[in-house]
This record gives C-alpha cells, sequence and structure tokens, in this order.
C-alpha cells in the first residue's frame, strides 16, 4: 500500500517522516519492476533460444498495461505460460539457466502429473535471479486427482502478438484475460487480497466497453467455471465499481444455496490458505464435476498419493492426506461459525 498512498498523495503537505518513508517505499517498488522487467526479457530471450513459444503472465505485463506507474504493482516473482507439449523442454531449459524446482510440499512429478504450474528458483540467488512460475494452463481447478483444463489450447488460438520491452512478445487476447485474472482471484486466492482485485478492476475499467461479453459468458460455462467468473466479478464490482454489466452477473450467477455458502466463507476474517480447498471445490459448476472431486479427494489413487507424499510408506501417504483432510473440514467448520466482518 505504501507506494500507491505515496502516488496517491505526493501533492500533499504530508509530515517530512511519513512523505520520506511513503517515497522510500515508491522508489523500491520502482526499482523491483526494472529489474522484473530485465530478468523477463533475459527469460523470453531464453525461451526464443529454444523455440519454445511462451506468454508472460502477470507481473511486468499487467505492471505496464494497467497501472498509471509500474511500480505500483508488486510482483516477487516471473509467471510464464507454455504449451503442456512444450513443458519437458521448458523445465529442461531452466536447469540450463541455473533454476531448480522449488519443491515446496510437493515434489516437481506430482506437478507434472497433477498440476498446471510449477515454480523454479535459483540454485545461486542473485538480487535479479527472481523465482518463475512455469504454467501450461491458466489455473488449477482444485479438488481432483486430475486437473481441468482451463482454456487449453484455445486460449494459444487467440493470443495476440504485442511489442514491449523493445521485443515482440505474445499476451493473451483481451476476454481470456479476464477470465484468467477473474480465475486466478477466485480459484487460488479465495476472493481475497488487494493487488489481484486491482489487477481485475483496473482491467474492467480501462476495456469494458471493447470486451466481448457473450464470449466471456460462454467461456466460463464451456470451461465449467461460470461460478468461479461470477464471484470474483461480484467481488470487484462491490468493492470498485468496475462496470460489470448486470445481465453479465445475472448469467453467471450460481443457485442460492451455493452462493450462500460461498458468501459466507468469503467474509470470514481470516481467510486462510486452506480455504483454496474449500472455495475450489465449492466454485465447480456441475453436480457431476462437484462429485467427482469429492471422490477424488476422499478416496484417491494409489499414485497420486504416493506423488504427493513422497518420503512415505503407502499406508503412510494416505495418514498423511486423511489427516490434511481432517484438518481442513475443522478449520472450516469453525470458520463458517465465526461472525462475519461487519459490511
Amino acid at each position: 500500500m505504501a507506494p500507491l498512498l505515496y502516488a496517491l498523495n505526493r501533492a500533499l503537505e504530508l509530515p517530512a517522516p511519513v512523505a520520506s518513508r511513503l517515497r522510500s517505499a515508491w522508489l523500491a517498488f520502482g526499482r523491483q519492476h526494472l529489474l522484473g522487467v530485465a530478468a523477463l526479457g533475459a527469460l523470453l530471450d531464453a525461451f526464443d533460444a529454444a523455440s519454445i513459444p511462451v506468454i508472460p503472465l502477470k507481473g511486468p505485463v499487467l505492471a505496464e498495461t494497467l497501472y498509471a506507474e509500474p511500480g505500483l504493482r508488486p510482483f516477487t516473482d516471473l509467471d510464464v505460460l507454455v504449451r503442456r507439449a512444450d513443458v519437458p523442454r521448458a523445465v529442461d531449459m531452466l536447469a540450463g539457466l541455473g533454476y531448480a524446482p522449488l519443491g515446496y510440499e510437493r515434489p516437481l512429478a506430482y506437478d507434472l502429473a497433477y498440476a498446471t504450474a510449477t515454480c523454479f528458483v535459483a540454485t545461486e540467488p542473485e538480487p535479479d535471479r527472481f523465482p518463475v512460475d512455469l504454467h501450461w494452463n491458466l489455473v488449477s481447478v482444485v479438488g481432483g486427482n486430475t486437473p481441468s483444463t482451463v482454456g487449453g489450447e484455445e486460449v494459444w488460438s487467440r493470443a495476440v502478438a504485442e511489442t514491449r520491452w523493445g521485443r515482440r512478445a505474445l499476451a493473451l487476447g483481451r476476454e481470456d484475460l479476464l477470465l484468467y485474472l477473474a480465475l486466478h482471484l477466485a480459484v487460488h486466492h479465495p476472493l481475497e487480497g488487494l493487488v489481484w482485485q486491482l489487477d481485475l478492476a483496473l482491467l474492467l475499467r480501462r476495456h469494458r466497453g471493447a470486451l466481448d461479453w457473450d464470449e466471456v459468458v460462454a467461456r466460463a460455462g464451456r470451461w465449467g467455471l461460470r461460478s468461479a467468473v461470477y464471484f470474483a466479478l461480484k467481488r470487484v464490482e462491490d468493492r470498485f465499481g468496475a462496470g460489470v454489466p448486470a445481465h453479465v452477473l445475472s448469467a453467471l450467477r450460481p443457485g442460492r444455496t451455493r452462493r450462500a455458502c460461498l458468501d459466507r466463507l468469503a467474509r470470514i476474517d481470516d481467510p486462510r490458505a486452506w480455504l483454496d480447498h474449500v472455495i475450489g471445490v465449492l466454485l465447480i459448476d456441475t453436480p457431476a464435476d462437484f462429485v467427482r472431486a469429492l471422490a477424488a479427494s476422499t478416496a484417491p489413487s494409489p499414485t497420486w498419493v504416493k506423488l504427493r507424499y513422497p518420503s512415505a510408506s503407502a499406508a503412510g501417504s494416505y495418514a498423511l492426506h486423511y489427516r490434511r483432510l481432517a484438518t481442513v473440514g475443522r478449520r472450516t467448520a469453525a470458520a463458517m461459525l465465526e461472525r462475519r466482518r461487519p459490511g
């Protein structure tokens, strides 16, 4: 918030100590952006040299296309999207650049088999060696052993070429970018986090007159994630008046029971990371997919649990999984009983 406060209030006569601290934060974020742009340029050069098509996501791209000052959009890593078929070559390329899988809580083998992205960190950390999030799909739908293919190859057919940072770079089409930001907010960040809400709100403010809303609704339905898109758009509309047409929200709106449940979860005082699992399942549109997701979570395959918990025996892997499910269930029940935040 500090850089944003400085940008909005630097014309005012703030107390000198306050102005100095806000300005220092503003300068630091601006420097971080420039370092990120340089690192992303080097990364894109490496993908080009390896003949791997790539689409930069979030971070520097959104900072320069949506924000009045790029330094106002913080980021700590670089997100890139490749085709699923190119993932093995991309992993090898990153290894050649001195990157290794982060492996936090989940090994690379699990991510490659069951996830849609994985994080790589520099083996020799330096100030300009940003972690790289390698994506091969737009979003991971929580709750199943096989992630839903959201967008798949079709987003590549609509990708647009832009000139940015003195080079040609691919970008998601406008409607695909809207859906990606909405799904990222709803599924990966249980409808919380100012920066992800601002990304979506600023995109809507800038392009709402040019968006093909019928196509947005159609793609959300085709991907089975109307509910997720609805809650993300409603959140930014309620908070920022971003200009989402009422008929779009009406077309995306889920049933009353699920809507009430998600509204309750979205208003708890402390939306911790474990809520990802619960909200992710509740955002699945069709009853059949919902049941499959629950079944996959409660009775996962031996292959899945072994990859998810590689250090344990077969029985130990299942024990760890059910202990984790019990923790999620217990915390969710407690959260549902908490008093809603005011407003």
